[in-house]
């Protein structure tokens, strides 16, 4: 049965074992130094967990983990308890109560596990790491900024956003892409597990960023798809620096203050004994505002107080002392040991359950990030000195149940619900000068949070009531915007629009840094002096023309999507001032063209994959002369008026290398990435040409082209190209053409009319 669907979908990427004996020792939340989903694990058994590369886990750290025994199942965070408390309590695991799903409450067994000392389990188990706790961070948000004070968002924000837009902008005038590229968000970070080749300075996982890098040149930052993927990333970060202020925040996976140890004996252990309102992190400040998206009012921004080693030292010997603990001479040491052993753990941030507790926080690795004094000294002391609303606590409501066979009912549901359109509603309230309107959504918003787990559902009334009553911020429209030239540099937004005055206080400083993109045939001769025959050539054609096919069949139906989303919102608008027959009619073909865009926008990201994954799986069965693939097609895809991208989701290793040799740039390797099993086989008759994915005996057809130019995809068609005729012979590209040396003729390629 689905007795949790997040347990069972859920990858332990940093290993997995599976003993044939473990003994699980369950208490109730706060006995032996647990507390809410957090447990302990013991040395011993901690050492076995090996990651999939075969090394072992970083020590002093937090483990988000997920558990199978005796029929239970079980999630939450592990810290380490030493071996000879796991010797004396003669158990290898301790979980609270908390941790297991379906609770015991539900299977009728709180009074029979949970007695004074718990319930043993002894037999097989199957448990798996799924996070370890890092240093992280955390982007800046509008859903943040809005809830800052004036003078914190004039002295404070604008200034840190300045700060970003002057960094990116010199970065691009100056060439250093490696930079730009870390700045908007687009590098990826080298896994401790790569290795990278001798002659290679990096690994890299995205295209454009090896491309850039290898380019000695600068000319490739003209190139159609680079040029189109730095535009889409300059207008996403544009967007963010202009509503968010553009800074990052320092993250953490958020901890409990639990303790174990054994003294003379005894096991020792407390929770919840640091004072609330106080935090133990690495951050050097002295106060501040922990954050845990997403944000639902401002009293979410809990403000606390940083403690020191020394000052955390004092308040557990304290601790200890209170609860008649001989410590003598033990002291000194013992408790400093304790206290960055299992308190000051590397990437954590650890507060009192309860002070968690206001802002939905608990210890099953939730994520926050911290607000510095340091930093943003007006924004915390204005926290500090508010006395706010209650805040809102996450409530422990029943988990909503479903039967094994609605596995797939609850995939589905776990995609995503109104989260997002409250929020951004809520945002709305707050820079139309309506914060009552936003505190009304608070519940709301919190029905959405809880809606996969337990069932609840924001009332629809109170969501639509109050969304005719506030107009939809006007830089809420700018979210998808592609380019940052289509940003405008000025909006009309209220004296209480905070967000609003911000993007039109930052926009105006961001600079046009790419400018437009060059002709693609400007970079025929990127991939030169590799022959090929007419056979590579004539698979290339075939495969470019189903590619440009698909891509413009998506595109074509977006835009006719939007169009009728734009059209059905100017009628709704036109019908503002009739009777509410007519504006509910109006309002209703809205919502639907909307639902149908969004649905659409859905699935073409999983049909642009889909295609990526077919070009991609290609390409990976042509082993010999890859060069002259990738030649043969960028002879191809130059001659187009598209973006090339087939090119550099097939061959983009041999486009790299070839830009190195030409231009003298640093060698960079790219990922490979992980591909579905197969092979793709392409099929001719008289006729027609079919691609299949081949996987043993399974053999799938993925698109076919007539004679006649069908293009047909999942038996229907999808584009009609123009017939080409075949004939075998060798070819290659001198001077930037296409010669074929042994038929007299050159090949007509129709430019194709799709952007991609």
């Amino acid at each position: 049965a689905v007795s949790y669907f997040g347990i069972l979908v859920s990858e332990c990427r940093y290993g997995m074992i599976s003993k044939p004996n473990l003994a699980v020792l369950v208490v109730q939340d706060h006995q032996l130094g647990t507390n809410d989903c957090r447990g302990w694990i013991s040395q011993s058994h901690f050492s076995k967990l090996k990651d999939p590369a075969g090394k072992p886990l970083p020590a002093g750290r937090f483990y988000q983990f997920r558990i199978a025994f005796d029929n239970l199942n079980a999630k939450g965070s592990f810290k380490v308890m030493g071996d000879e408390v796991a010797q004396l309590l003669k158990v290898d695991v301790v979980l609270p109560e908390s941790c297991l799903k379906p609770s015991v409450k539900e299977r009728n067994l709180l009074q029979k596990m949970l007695s004074r000392e718990g319930r043993r389990f002894h037999g097989p188990a199957v448990l798996g790491i799924r996070e370890v706790s890092e240093n992280l961070e955390y982007k800046s948000s509008y859903t943040l900024t809005v809830h800052a004070p004036e003078d914190s968002l004039q002295l404070e924000i604008l200034s840190a956003a300045l700060h970003e837009v002057e960094k990116v902008t010199r970065a691009a005038k100056d060439g250093d892409y490696e930079e730009l590229l870390e700045l908007l968000g687009a590098s990826e970070a080298l896994r401790a597990e790569d290795e990278v080749q001798p002659d290679c300075t990096s690994v890299e996982t995205l295209v454009c960023s090896a491309v850039l890098k290898a380019d000695a040149s600068g000319m490739m930052i003209k190139h159609p798809y680079v040029n189109g993927r730095l535009q889409s990333l300059l207008a996403r970060w544009v967007y963010k620096a202009c509503t968010s202020g553009g800074f990052k925040l320092p993250g953490f996976a958020l901890a409990d203050d639990g303790f174990l140890f054994v003294h003379q004996g005894k096991v020792v252990s407390g929770s919840d004994w640091i004072p609330e309102n106080t935090a133990l992190s690495s951050l050097a400040c002295k106060m501040g505002l922990v954050v845990r998206y997403p944000i639902r009012m401002k009293e979410d921004l809990l403000p606390v107080r940083c403690l020191s080693t020394q000052e955390t030292v004092a308040l557990l010997s304290q601790h200890l002392a209170n609860s008649r603990m001989q410590l003598g001479a033990w002291q000194a040491g013992k408790v400093v040991d304790i206290v960055e052993e299992q308190l000051r753990l590397e990437g954590t941030l650890v507060l009192h359950s309860r002070t968690a507790s206001r802002n939905g926080g608990d210890f099953d690795f939730d994520c926050v990030c911290v607000i510095e004094s340091t930093r943003f000294p007006r924004w915390v002391k204005s926290r500090f000195e508010d006395p706010a609303k209650p805040a809102q606590e996450k409530k422990k409501l029943t988990k909503k149940k479903s039967p094994w066979w609605n596995l797939p009912q609850v995939a589905m549901s776990a995609r995503g619900n109104q989260i997002g359109s409250i929020t951004d509603l809520i945002t709305s309230c707050l820079a139309a000068g309506k914060p009552d309107l936003a505190y009304a959504l608070v519940e709301e918003l919190q029905a959405a949070l809880d809606g996969l787990k337990h069932g609840t559902e924001p009332d629809p009334k109170v969501i639509a009531g109050i969304r005719k009553q506030v107009p939809r911020a006007p830089w809420l429209e700018l979210k998808k915007v592609k380019k940052a030239s289509d940003l405008p540099l000025h909006l009309e937004v209220s004296e209480t629009d905070k967000v609003g005055r911000l993007y039109n206080m930052v926009r105006k400083e961001v600079e046009d840094l790419f400018g437009e993109s060059a002709p693609l045939a400007h970079f025929k001769g990127l991939i030169s002096g590799n022959p090929f025959s007419r056979e590579m050539f004539e698979e290339c054609q075939l495969v470019n023309k189903c590619w440009g096919a698909a891509v413009t069949a998506i595109l074509e139906t977006q835009q006719q999507l939007n169009e009728a989303a734009n059209r059905a919102q100017m009628e709704y608008v036109a019908v503002q001032d009739k009777d509410s027959t007519i504006r509910g009619s109006a309002l209703l073909r809205r919502n639907q063209a909307y639902a149908a865009l969004r649905q659409f926008e859905d699935k073409s990201v999983e049909e642009f994959r889909e295609l990526i994954y077919f070009a991609q799986k290609w390409a990976a069965g042509k082993k010999d002369n890859r060069s002259g693939w990738a030649q043969a097609l960028l002879s191809i895809v130059s001659h187009g008026k598209g973006r090339g991208a087939l090119l550099f989701q097939t061959f983009a290793q041999e486009l790299v290398d070839s830009l190195v040799e030409k231009t003298g740039g640093r060698p960079v390797m790219i990922e490979v990435p992980e591909l579905p099993d197969g092979q793709v086989v392409i099929e001719e008759d008289d006729d027609t040409s079919r691609i299949f994915l081949v996987d043993g005996d399974r053999k799938t057809l993925l698109v076919e082209v007539t004679s006649e130019g069908d293009v047909i995809m999942d038996g229907r068609r999808i584009k009609l190209v123009r017939p080409f005729p075949l004939k075998s012979g060798n070819g290659e590209v001198r001077d930037g053409k296409l010669i074929f040396t042994e038929i007299p003729q050159r090949p007509c390629v129709k430019a194709s009319k799709c952007v991609h």
